[in-house]
């Protein structure tokens, strides 16, 4: 996996701090920009692709074959 210039990691979080997080960290982004986002929080795997569909994100890729979960996702 490349290096990514914004990095979010919530791995000592849980909903819904992982998502109050998210969306402050997508204030201070640009359109377009790409996110990695780092989680051990298992709900996050319901919490993220209802945020970004509900925020209007676009959801790169998903791993949640192992832990830490990763998202990279796009303003």
């Amino acid at each position: 996996m490349k290096n990514y210039t914004n990095v979010l990691d919530l791995r000592n979080y849980t909903c819904p701090d992982s998502i109050f997080f998210l969306r402050k960290k997508f204030r201070n982004m640009k359109k377009k920009e790409i996110i990695l986002l780092l989680s051990y929080d298992p709900s996050i795997k319901r919490d993220i692709p209802i945020f970004c569909n509900f925020m209007n994100h676009k959801i790169i890729e998903i791993y949640t074959e192992k832990e830490p979960y990763k998202y990279i996702l796009q303003k």
